[in-house]
């Protein structure tokens, strides 16, 4: 697995597993995504795109629009993971342009899939965007756990520190048995999630999640909007844009910022 910091959301392949390298690009082109594995766009008038003014000094960031199209989806993939069994990551989201009045405004905008299904899943960690319904912007961070209850589920619900600019999200992933596997999250309010190796907050892992094996292919973007996301955040205006940055991934070091 790469361990990169992505400052153009682009970046650099074959760093070693524990490397943190920056990105300077001169130009914000949609062809310096090709660092990563694949960009896979569809449905409808989606589209992913490169453009200036990236976030924390970057020069970059990445632009998502999605299709009014149930399968629409704008993303980017690494397959360098290698059937992880820790994995560690972050990118900054913002959703600045996005409707939080609908609690089923849902799409998925981080997917971090193991390489084969289990218990009819495949992502051991996946992140959506939703609205409240009263307004707020929210994210809802889920990891696969071995727990026919909750349907293999384990998650919790996080209103975005920053409802109108960028929000930084990194979790913590260690696949194991019961009492073994783990989840934990933080989100750029320290003051709420504690911005802190030893801090996050630890999402339940009921029964564990040795059975997805490891963290083996991840993307980052949107795919999978619902209707009522359609219905006020599709098409490619400037009121429907988000976007993506610096993403990093790492097998074992804290990344904070």
């Amino acid at each position: 697995m790469k361990a990169n910091m992505k400052t153009l959301l682009v970046a650099l392949a074959g760093l070693s597993s524990f490397a943190v390298a920056g990105a300077a690009f001169a130009d914000c082109v949609d062809g310096n995504l090709s660092a990563w594995s694949a960009t896979s766009i569809g449905g409808g008038d989606s589209g992913v795109h490169v453009v200036p003014g990236g976030y924390d000094g970057s020069a970059c960031k990445m632009q998502i629009n999605m299709g009014d199209n149930g399968a629409g989806h704008g993303q980017v993939r690494d397959d360098s993971p290698n059937n992880e069994t820790r994995y560690r990551a972050q990118f900054i989201f913002d959703p600045v342009n996005l409707s939080g009045a609908n609690g089923t405004d849902q799409v998925v905008i981080f997917l971090a899939n193991s390489a084969a299904l289990f218990d009819n899943r495949l992502a051991l960690v996946k992140i959506l965007y939703s609205g409240s319904g009263g307004g707020s912007k929210r994210v809802g961070i889920v990891g696969a756990c071995d727990n026919a209850a909750t349907q293999n589920q384990c998650q919790t619900i996080v209103t975005l520190p920053n409802q109108t600019g960028p929000n930084r999200i990194e979790f913590d992933l260690t696949v194991g048995a019961n009492g073994v596997g783990a989840l934990r999250y933080w989100v750029n309010d320290a003051a709420t999630t504690g911005l802190l190796d030893a801090s996050g907050i630890s999402i339940p892992i009921t029964g564990g999640n040795a059975g997805w094996v490891g963290v083996k292919t991840v993307f980052l973007g949107m795919t999978s909007p619902s209707l009522n996301f359609r219905s006020v955040s599709a098409g490619n205006n400037v009121d429907k844009l988000v976007f993506f940055d610096q993403f990093d991934s790492r097998r074992q070091t804290f990344i904070g910022h």
